[in-house]
């Protein structure tokens, strides 16, 4: 064989898998930026090295992704060298997740550029020895910020000179540093188009947390701190659809009515009239969870939920089921009840209080006319409170179709006791089916 046409050969061989191999170049750039985009920012800048092709395309990616946690090896400056080395174009998205070997004068100058680029999305995370991180002036007047998300290190000092934050929706503070009340009333008020607001708070300046929003759909809050009496909530969120606070002691509620209302969640409140929290949203209120007891809260049994048709609540709290008997009672067109055992934690051993359940002397009209469903999570049968209301829900919910009811570390022999004392209880309605998970 011609050893010339044997080379050729292999040539083209070599040429038609390298063609094979490398199709993802012929791809346009705007959906390589996309690709691009959707990783690590040093991994981004590694791949100027694949081809010709590549050469440049990092420099044209308008998204800033950098943590020191996955590349512990790369300094703080490669984000400098970055922002200094990319093309003059749009730059939508920064996360920023830095260290203590980061100069926190670097940070706001990072933040200054990407606002005068069109930033869109920003998730700030950092940590430092040398205090908290505070914002550049310019992102407090960002038109067309959308997301924003602050965390652990960073002061918020919102100035009184005019603030807007024209397009922004999505807003999540996780145990920032506010200055003052007057700076956490400042930075709400200049958001006349936000949907969302997680915030996750501890010990901080703030004594009445100001949330006035009328645009605000979703509301997430929990707090870690005890407001020892003094410190208090001032909420007005009139468009709210969903509302969830957490993990709060000893605060004071001051809540404006939510008559658009779906949801909520209150879990873990202690030393807390929630009669404040449960009244502004009891007439629209349609899905509630609940994980309270009633010997730890100040609870009102004359509050009415009128549209409430879910109801999840937990079994972990002492006395729980007088407070799910005044939930029936006041609940008339509940369809779906839930009950549901929180995880142990290790430290802990569960503790029963001595008063027993008793039936109400008037059987809920829910039960009578609209309860459908029945679920129990983690249900055990141990003490006899539970054993009761397990029997009683079928015993009176003349239309309920199901019964589910699920457990854990128990073995079979055991569920099917479980099992052969329900089903022994006489059911109001004939269809209703057990089940057990």
């Amino acid at each position: 064989m011609n050893p010339n046409f044997s080379r050729r050969h292999s040539n083209k061989k070599r040429r038609r898998v390298d063609e094979k191999a490398d199709r993802i170049s012929d791809l346009p750039d705007a959906l390589l930026l996309l690709i691009l985009s959707l990783i690590p920012t040093v991994d981004v800048v590694r791949t100027c090295v694949l081809s010709k092709r590549w050469t440049s395309l990092w420099e044209h990616v308008p998204k800033l992704d950098y943590s020191y946690k996955t590349d512990k090896k790369m300094s703080h400056q490669f984000v400098h060298r970055f922002l200094i080395s990319r093309k003059p174009c749009l730059l939508e998205s920064m996360r920023l997740i830095v260290g203590s070997h980061c100069e926190a004068i670097n940070i706001p100058i990072w933040i200054k550029y990407a606002v005068e680029h069109g930033l869109r999305e920003l998730e700030l995370d950092p940590y430092s020895e040398k205090g908290n991180i505070r914002l550049p002036s310019n992102i407090y007047a960002c038109k067309t910020l959308e997301v924003l998300t602050l965390k652990y290190c960073v002061h918020v000092d919102v100035p009184n000179t005019p603030v807007c934050f024209k397009s922004l929706k999505i807003l999540k503070l996780q145990l920032v540093h506010f200055k003052n009340d007057e700076s956490v009333r400042r930075l709400f008020s200049s958001c006349p188009n936000l949907e969302k607001l997680d915030v996750k708070r501890y010990v901080d300046n703030v004594v009445n947390f100001t949330i006035e929003v009328p645009s605000l759909k979703s509301l997430t809050i929990h707090d870690c701190s005890d407001g020892d009496g003094r410190r208090g909530y001032v909420i007005n969120a009139p468009s709210l659809n969903y509302f969830s606070i957490k993990g709060m002691k000893d605060y004071e509620f001051s809540i404006e009515n939510m008559p658009e209302l779906k949801e909520a969640k209150i879990i873990d409140v202690f030393d807390i009239n929630t009669e404040k929290i449960l009244l502004p949203l009891a007439s629209s209120v349609k899905r509630l969870s609940l994980s309270l007891s009633p010997l730890e809260t100040r609870y009102a049994d004359s509050t009415v939920y009128s549209q409430l048709v879910y109801l999840e609540l937990s079994t972990s709290k002492t006395e729980w089921w007088n407070l799910l008997m005044v939930l029936l009672l006041n609940s008339s067109k509940l369809q779906v009840l839930k009950l549901t055992r929180d995880e142990p934690k290790k430290s802990h051993t569960e503790r029963m209080s001595n008063p027993q359940f008793y039936k109400p002397v008037n059987v809920p009209p829910c039960l009578l006319f609209c309860l459908q469903r029945f679920e129990w999570e983690r249900y055990n049968g141990l003490h006899e409170e539970e054993r009761q209301v397990a029997m009683y829900i079928p015993t009176n919910a003349k239309h309920l179709k199901e019964a589910r009811f699920s457990t854990k570390n128990r073995g079979l022999e055991e569920k099917f006791e479980m099992l052969k004392v329900l089903a022994r209880e006489s059911r109001a309605s004939p269809s209703c089916q057990f089940f057990f998970e």
